[in-house]
């Protein structure tokens, strides 16, 4: 913990999730350019392909703590191709699924209109890309992992550089106007998946293989418990969001929800260091001795404590600078960040405590523990909030979840079997559990 080696890897992943998030941003920047009705069509498209999002997010963070997992062991090279036999089936059904399902979903969500013709032309490009999106994000993960996350982070900003250029080139003056933006992603991607074969195959890196079935239905059933936990937290905050809008629920006024609009964009960014903390020191964790994990984690929390505390304080008493720089007033904007502030320390214990579950392969309980909190407490405490008109009781859904899943993990850390993603002796690879190595 006090070797700087420790944290080598934090930064690159950080980056590389900016990275992602601002090649969004120049894709809407872009799309907003053509007018009418494309960036709804944007917007509704990637909204019906969360189904990809939310399991390759997944499978990302369940491939970075068994290649971690393997690292240690001797057997990355081959754990490695076995993800990326997975990632690539993956792919290949979410490709067939949006070939076949969006169009039609578009339709039935947005009628026969501008909206679904706009998505009925890019979602081919889209659904093709699916595979190499797959296959790319499972490589960056488990070079994260692997240690080279630097690397990762150089060609996420290189892939953010030639996607502007090739979305200016092919939607401004070849004529392929809102496709143009997926054509463009389809052979960004295609390029990226090249760049990750020979990156992998420059540290003698195994390329796609065949998983062994015991393996993969492990895998697979902790890529659901992770994939359930993140749908549930983007659905929550939807959900939390239609609320908000019901002009029947409590005192209805533009500005709670403007407030509320304006501070889930800035949450988004304030949140992002502690979901990479999270990912990061899941494989990291995962590469160390289950004694080691227990004195990285009381470590974690001294010298993180005090760093989130002081961070806290600022954000609280800064709330009035933010609304000046987000537009926003009042007692809805005023609340959210001071209850924001209030949870960081809150988050910084559960995110080390989820970090150490996913280094043992117990993604369950913490999708369980997250699940709970946010629909049994968050969204109840929004609902009662807005009736009751009171800032305070809404913004505790912030606070109090959090609150909770701490507890529990905290509980569930001493019954938690130590199990993960253990490299056999051989060629064959397979999941155990025991009491840890």
């Amino acid at each position: 913990m006090r070797d700087q080696g420790f944290w080598r890897g934090y930064w690159p992943l950080l980056l590389a999730i900016g990275a992602s998030q601002l090649s969004q941003q120049a894709d809407m920047a872009m799309v907003g350019r053509l007018g009418g009705a494309a960036s709804g069509a944007y917007a509704m498209l990637t909204r019906l392909a969360v189904v990809d999002l939310v399991l390759m997010s997944a499978m990302g963070a369940v491939a970075s703590t068994a290649v971690a997992k393997a690292q240690r062991d001797g057997g990355a090279a081959q754990m490695v191709g076995r993800t990326l036999g997975l990632a690539l089936v993956a792919g290949l059904c979410c490709c067939a699924l949006g070939l076949t399902a969006y169009p039609a979903l578009a339709e039935a969500l947005a009628g026969d209109g501008e909206v679904a013709r706009l998505i009925g032309e890019a979602v081919f490009w889209y659904s093709l890309a699916a595979p190499f999106r797959f296959l790319t994000n499972t490589s960056a993960f488990a070079l994260h992992a692997l240690g080279f996350g630097a690397a990762v982070v150089r060609w996420k900003l290189t892939e953010f550089v030639a996607k502007a250029a090739a979305n200016y080139l092919l939607m401004e003056h070849l004529g392929f106007g809102f496709a143009g933006c997926f054509v463009a992603g389809a052979i960004i991607l295609v390029a990226s998946t090249l760049w990750c074969r020979g990156t992998l195959a420059a540290h003698a890196i195994g390329w796609i293989a065949v998983p062994q079935r015991s393996w993969a239905s492990m895998f697979l059933r902790s890529t659901a418990w992770e994939a359930q936990r993140i749908l549930s937290l983007q659905l929550a905050v939807l959900f939390s969001l239609a609320l908000f809008a019901a002009p029947w629920l409590g005192n209805y006024e533009v500005s709670r929800l403007a407030s509320y609009a304006a501070g889930q964009t800035f949450l988004l960014v304030l949140f992002s260091p502690f979901m990479a903390l999270m990912r990061f020191l899941a494989f990291r964790l995962a590469n160390l001795r289950e004694d080691e994990r227990a004195a990285s984690m009381r470590r974690l929390w001294l010298t993180g404590a005090p760093i989130t505390a002081g961070g806290a304080m600022l954000l609280f008493i800064g709330r009035d600078a933010l609304g000046e720089l987000y537009g926003q007033h009042g007692p809805w904007w005023s609340a959210l960040i001071q209850a924001a502030a209030i949870s960081l320390p809150f988050r910084y214990v559960a995110n080390v405590l989820r970090a150490i579950l996913h280094a043992r392969g117990n993604f369950g309980a913490v999708a369980t523990a997250d699940g709970v909190a946010l629909w049994l407490l968050a969204t109840p405490l929004v609902a009662m909030g807005l009736s009751l008109d009171s800032p305070v009781v809404a913004y505790s859904s912030l606070i109090l979840p959090e609150a909770a899943s701490t507890a529990w993990l905290w509980r569930r850390l001493d019954r938690s079997p130590r199990f993960g993603f253990v490299v056999e002796r051989g060629e064959n690879f397979a999941l155990s559990k025991g009491n840890g190595p």
